[in-house]
């Protein structure tokens, strides 16, 4: 869904057996059934609607009053959603009875606009069938020109919230896709079009394009009036299955990041942005918002300019805690562009609801770092320009869970940090520290330091631990100096599978400060004898040298030097010339496009899709990537279900000593889709089967990455061989779903998803 084609008109004259019929469409010989281009080419509307421009009796534009959160929530979608999907486009009626019809059985001007908003998206209008005879101003007409690129979803927005009589702008701008970098101040080719709309006392911010695609950041060229057109037989619409909805009401103190208004006072914020501060702030994604992160202070440049190669990015938790992964990418300039990523140079540091991505860059040059979800998924981006590299060297582990005790640590292997908890710790060596956990439940521990030069194996009598009386006490003693992490790994009781990563610490080891013969006493701080390369890396040089003394001369080198640092890097992150631009995002494009097909992962392909669709050297491979990510799309809404499942749901199944059959059987089947045995296996490790209740109860026990819910939310359904698909509905077929749910709800729901999938995989093989 979605499309990527200019927004020009179309433009081709009247044939000369074309006849003018009032305010309806020229006639033509005969109907194909096809868009008739000709036919509505030359129409024009009698008083278009103008970009930002508001009608007599409007209220004053002013920021709104309230947050979204505030006016509207989950539970006002229901009533409007279903209604807009009971009315259907005739070819007869006007579209102002048929915005009657949507509208009136509402009272609230919201709910009006929220049918009006997913009847649009419901309209799959360019694969629509046309009648001969038919006036641009009926519903069939309205769509027709949407399908032939005649109006745009802000101008169908704008017309039917007008008709509805609620105050409606179509306002144009500058919206950021994502094929915007960081900086670039050339946005002439990022033109958009969005609406306001007057609902609760105040405007509100609405991006049907982005909002009604199942694939939103489209760019539409250099058409002020347009947003994307949709013309060819590669860029037919779908029938909506999802809404973004952040872009329905979306917070203007949010959406001034990703779009900018030609008028100032369309940002609807007290303090407006230029386009400067538009074009150098961090590109956050919807996520990062809907994830309740905030940007702390001395975070909030997209451009972070890096004078030693060490620098670090803050961000803050507002709402629950949510793991975040650092992606840093270097942007090798003399090698055609292309992006490399860097491993082991950005550790994730936890500090309460705090957490820092402090970077070592390992070369000079220009870098992007991107911080995503648990799943992939991109929540925001920064752009890093590096003069002088770090000669420290990576971090020892790249710890996918950070450093620190996280949010829900307790939630998900019941262990609760009582005395350590940030996750970078300052000690001596020779001084043993104990790390203190309190315990919620039976587990087996296991716990290892890691250094870049220093076998795990030598350092294994530097730690130990003890678990009892629900309580977990690691003790670290380590007599070299130097940077080290603690790693605290768990799993289940009695499991035979791997350990899992529970809990890591960086650990920073330093000699004491030995007094010498007459020296005065000096007080003693965790930063003493600290290297100041490890400090300015962790970022606490400015804490220990508060309060110091300044030598003036050295002062004014170190300022001398800094600025030619900063004007070297701006002249590092001059934009190439635009044909150099566009060569190198094609290959880099093509590159990303080719590995998330390989890779199958959801938020990879949409991300990639969303990249390449406007390049037409690349439409073969996304057609690709589309026919894929809707199948995987379709499959992820099958794992919903289970993944909204409560633990306490799969513990009811696992503690059955002997289940019915039909239960057995559900997850025999569920677990074959996830990649395990029907049949023992011989050998050295001879492997357990499904068919032994015991097995899957071992199974299901697991937590973390390693449950039944983590596999499922890795699950990779195009993965599956078609022989176990059909295998899975051999298991399932004697069996239905109300069967199955009367014996266990939980067993149920994994009926479905096994059911589900299993026939989504046949289908794609046949």
């Amino acid at each position: 869904m979605g499309s990527a084609s200019s927004s020009e008109e179309a433009s081709t004259p009247a044939g000369k057996d074309a006849v003018a019929n009032g305010d309806g469409p020229p006639k033509v010989k005969e109907d194909d059934g096809k868009l008739d281009v000709e036919a509505f080419s030359n129409y024009k509307d009698e008083n278009p609607i103008m970009p930002n421009a508001v009608e007599d009796g409007y209220p004053k534009v002013s920021p709104p009053p309230k947050k979204k959160a505030d006016i509207f929530t989950e539970d006002d979608m229901p009533e409007p959603d279903t209604h807009a999907h009971s009315i259907k486009p005739e070819p007869n009626p006007m579209l102002d009875a048929l915005v009657n019809d949507l509208t009136s059985p509402f009272s609230s001007d919201i709910i009006k606009v929220r049918a009006i908003f997913v009847w649009i998206g419901l309209q799959p209008f360019s694969m629509m069938r046309y009648p001969l005879k038919l006036n641009p101003k009926s519903t069939m007409g309205y769509l027709k020109r949407m399908a032939l690129g005649n109006l745009s979803y802000a101008e169908l927005f704008t017309v039917m919230c007008r008709m509805a009589k609620i105050p409606c702008v179509m306002v144009s701008g500058v919206a950021k896709s994502n094929v915007y970098e960081i900086g670039d101040e050339d946005v002439d080719n990022l033109r958009n079009m969005w609406n306001a709309v007057y609902v609760k006392g105040g405007w509100r911010l609405v991006f049907p394009l982005w909002g009604l695609k199942a694939i939103a950041g489209r760019s539409t060229g250099s058409h002020p009036g347009r947003d994307i057109a949709l013309k060819g037989d590669a860029l037919k619409e779908m029938i909506l299955d999802a809404i973004n909805e952040y872009y329905f009401l979306t917070d203007p103190s949010e959406f001034i990041f990703r779009c900018m208004p030609d008028e100032e006072n369309w940002q609807l914020i007290k303090s407006p942005y230029t386009k400067t501060k538009f074009v150098s702030v961090p590109l956050l994604r919807p996520k990062f918002f809907e994830y309740g992160l905030k940007l702390q202070a001395g975070s909030q440049e997209g451009i972070i300019l890096c004078e030693e190669g060490l620098c670090e990015v803050r961000i803050n938790y507002s709402k629950t805690y949510v793991q975040l992964l650092p992606v840093l990418l270097y942007y090798d300039r003399e090698n055609g562009g292309e992006h490399t990523k860097e491993d082991r140079h950005t550790a994730v540091i936890i500090e309460g609801d705090v957490v820092r991505f402090v970077m070592r860059l390992p070369k000079g040059g220009v870098y992007k770092l991107q911080i995503l979800d648990i799943y992939s998924a991109w929540v925001c981006s920064f752009k890093v320009i590096c003069v002088e590299p770090s000669d420290m060297g990576p971090f020892p582990v790249e710890a996918e869970l950070g450093f620190g005790p996280y949010g829900d640590l307790k939630q998900t292997v019941g262990l609760e940090a009582k005395s350590h908890l940030n996750g970078m710790e300052v000690i001596h060596t020779n001084q043993e520290v104990e790390f203190v956990f309190s315990r919620a439940r039976p587990m087996e521990f296991m716990a290892e330091l890691v250094h870049n030069e220093i076998w795990e194996e030598d350092l294994a009598d530097c730690v130990s631990f003890k678990s009892d009386m629900g309580q977990l006490v690691v003790k670290v003693k380590i007599d070299i100096k130097g940077e080290f992490v603690l790693m605290i790994h768990a799993k289940d009781v009695g499991s035979k599978d791997d350990f899992d990563n529970v809990v890591n610490y960086l650990l920073i080891l330093k000699e004491p400060k030995k007094k010498k013969p007459g020296e005065e006493e000096e007080k003693e701080t965790v930063f003493s004898g600290m290297d100041q390369k490890v400090l300015k890396s962790l970022g606490l040089e400015k804490v220990v040298n508060k309060g110091k003394g300044n030598d003036a001369a050295k002062n004014e080198e170190d300022d001398r030097k800094r600025k030619e640092n900063i004007t070297k890097m701006k002249n590092m992150s001059k934009p190439l010339t635009k044909e150099q631009k566009r060569a190198q995002e094609l290959a880099s494009l093509k590159k990303a496009l080719t590995a998330a097909i390989d890779s199958r992962n959801i938020d990879q392909l949409e991300r990639a899709i969303e990249d390449s669709k406007t390049y037409p050297e690349l439409q073969e491979q996304v057609h690709e990537a589309e026919a894929k990510y809707t199948a995987l799309q379709k499959m992820r809404k099958h794992s919903s279900q289970v993944m909204d499942m409560a633990q306490s749901t799969i513990s009811e199944i696992h503690r059955y000593k002997e289940p019915t059959t039909a239960i057995h059987e559900v997850m025999k089947a569920t677990f074959l889709l996830l990649g395990e045995n029907e049949k023992s296996t011989g050998g050295i490790r001879p492997s357990k089967s499904v068919k032994d209740w015991m097995h899957v109860q071992n199974l299901l026990r697991k937590t973390g990455t390693g449950s039944v819910i983590g596999r499922v939310k890795k699950f990779d359904a195009l993965a599956v061989p078609l022989k176990t698909a059909k295998r899975v509905l051999a298991i399932l077929e004697p069996y239905d779903r109300y069967e199955v749910t009367d014996a266990s709800a939980g067993a149920g729901t994994f009926y479905i998803w096994a059911s589900n999938i299993a026939n989504d995989v046949v289908a794609i093989h046949t």
